[in-house]
């Protein structure tokens, strides 16, 4: 259902941005700080969404040490670590840590703050490209945590199939996570092989960018 009109007038339109910028410039601070306190609060909603998914179904195996020290995996090959599923949702839980240490809770903002880094290294003049391996360097990092799941969710997925209150779920959740945070960096690798600096510019001011629309994978 398309909103009411509510100004009907081009006169009227004009008053009504110009008390709206009046309204915003004397309450500026307010609001900005209101937006920060949600964009926190999103944050925190969405990271502890993941670990109770993750935590949920590590509770169903009972008797798990989840401070199991990942030092005790790290000489094994990846069907020695994962010969259980006790073991793949272990694993799957160090790999989500790993992951909010190095993106955080939002993929969008992880992507926003990468984009940031790369405009910074353009230099002044523009006589150069900017650092891109700031970008594709994230990218490794995150497809490394990306292949540890992918590992375990595929042993989940033959221990217990994909029925509802599979612990397959939890993984996924991590998963899809991570193969976002990527597709929002590859989309700017993208623009900036493409088109260069220039493209890029236009995609963010028009609000093209894929972790602009909050697209999920």
């Amino acid at each position: 259902m398309a909103r009411p009109t509510i100004h009907n007038t081009a006169q009227e339109r004009i008053e009504a941005r110009e008390k709206n910028k009046h309204y915003y410039a004397k309450h500026r601070d307010a609001i900005l700080q209101r937006r920060r306190m949600h964009g926190v609060q999103k944050r925190d909603k969405e990271e502890e969404a993941i670990t109770k998914e993750i935590l949920r179904a590590v509770a169903k195996l009972h008797g798990r040490d989840d401070n199991e020290s990942e030092s005790d995996t790290d000489n094994s090959s990846d069907d020695d670590i994962l010969s259980d599923l006790p073991a793949c949702l272990h694993a799957i839980k160090i790999a989500k840590d790993d992951m909010l240490v190095l993106i955080g809770a939002d993929p969008c903002e992880f992507a926003k703050d990468k984009l940031a880094e790369y405009v910074k290294s353009i230099p002044d003049d523009c006589s150069a490209k900017g650092d891109i391996s700031i970008i594709t360097n994230s990218i490794s990092e995150i497809e490394s945590i990306l292949k540890r799941v992918t590992a375990a969710q595929d042993k989940i997925l033959n221990f217990c199939g994909l029925s509802p209150d599979s612990e397959w779920h939890a993984a996924d959740t991590v998963s899809q996570f991570l193969k976002t945070t990527v597709a929002y960096l590859e989309d700017i690798q993208l623009l900036e092989m493409s088109g260069g600096v220039v493209e890029l510019t236009i995609a963010q001011w028009l609000g093209e960018l894929m972790y602009q629309k909050g697209i999920k994978i």
